[in-house]
């Protein structure tokens, strides 16, 4: 059985599995009965309306694990599985009526600060009083300073893994390899939610690369925010270190912090969607799958390597600058014109090329203010 998870949870376990097997098998008639299918036009260039439940079926399954968990007797576990599952739901709830319908940015933040103080009031391991540098060793920090620090981190972790959710398989890999670190550094009911996410994320992947289904803001807000709980309590139980943090999610925030920069600098709206991201940067300069290969390569080979063995996650941090800001910018004036042109001049996917959509998963690449 897998670390974390316990011999009385694997039945759990399988269901959950089975569930979210099942709910990615019916992902296009569940699509349009909760009316959150992505229709082709624009920068979305798939062929046929598209689900976006792929964040749903990795919710559900993951709050059905953590229900029983907590019937199976979680012991001191208790207040985390109830954390994570509450208000991992609420979060992917915000995320679900923006697929819906458009939402204000102001309500979504202030709704995910909302479950976010909830989280921390239920579980009162995720507040530190240091941060814990591997290399520098803990740093105290007062409260005053940490719970703002939480917020802003939240909120902008969930808003740069939203950004980056633009082509098939990034999105769905990073989850599976950020996962996996977690459920390789971490114990206790925190392993075993890392383990029911891996699994889940790697059932959404099979789906989600041949364009069954996107993932939607449901996932990257909801699920996101669950990394982030977890992520959390990793480090203020000192298992992983503000460095390996820091690597983990290095590519999605600093894109997110370059076209915040770079798009009022173009004189357009950070918010406004175009195809400037690091993984169509990645695309001209590859092409669609090796660039895909390159952003998971990157992300999960640092993220592993700085998970097992702490003391390299400084020089996986330099290596992976170095190629975030070669690619970045090698092919500057090119990407600019394809953001400007928003991509209409491209001929449309067809055959093979479906396999990864340019603005895949769940249409969050949209133009429309609060969307990457």
């Amino acid at each position: 059985m897998f670390g974390g998870v316990q011999p009385d949870h694997g039945l759990v376990l399988f269901a959950s599995l089975v569930i979210c097997i099942a709910l990615c098998v019916v992902a296009k008639p569940l699509g349009a009965k909760l009316g959150v299918l992505a229709y082709p036009g624009g920068r979305r260039r798939h062929a046929e309306p598209t689900p976006q439940v792929g964040g749903i079926a990795m919710i559900v399954p993951l709050v059905i694990w953590c229900a029983g968990a907590l019937f199976a007797d979680a012991g001191r576990d208790e207040n985390l599985l109830f954390a994570i599952a509450l208000c991992g739901a609420g979060v992917a709830l915000i995320g679900f009526a923006d697929d819906q319908k458009e939402t204000s940015p102001l309500s979504r933040t202030l709704s995910l600060l909302v479950f976010l103080t909830a989280a921390f009031a239920f579980e009162p391991q995720f507040t530190s009083h240091t941060l814990n540098w591997g290399s520098l060793g803990p740093y105290p920090v007062p409260m005053w300073f940490y719970y703002p620090l939480m917020a802003v981190t939240a909120v902008g972790l969930v808003n740069a893994v939203n950004m980056a959710d633009g082509q098939n398989g990034v999105v769905g890999s990073m989850y599976a390899i950020w996962a996996l670190c977690l459920a390789l550094t971490t114990t206790g009911a925190a392993a075993g939610v890392a383990w029911v996410l891996f699994c889940c994320a790697l059932v959404f992947l099979a789906f989600n690369l041949r364009g069954r289904l996107f993932m939607g803001d449901a996932g990257t807000y909801g699920v996101t925010f669950v990394f982030g709980l977890l992520v959390t309590l990793a480090h203020a139980k000192g298992q992983v270190s503000l460095e390996t943090i820091i690597v983990w999610f290095f590519i999605p925030v600093a894109d997110c912090m370059r076209l915040v920069i770079s798009r009022p600098m173009r004189g357009e709206s950070p918010f406004d969607g175009d195809r400037d991201h690091f993984h169509h940067r990645l695309e001209d300069k590859m092409g669609k799958h090796m660039g895909l290969l390159s952003y998971a390569s990157a992300v999960g080979l640092s993220s592993v390597i700085s998970a097992t063995m702490p003391r390299f996650a400084l020089v996986c941090l330099v290596v992976l600058t170095a190629f975030y800001f070669s690619f970045a910018f090698l092919t500057d004036s090119q990407a600019e014109r394809a953001a400007k042109s928003d991509g209409d001049a491209e001929a449309p996917q067809n055959g093979g090329d479906k396999i990864v959509s340019i603005v895949g998963d769940g249409g969050s690449d949209r133009r429309r203010r609060g969307k990457g």
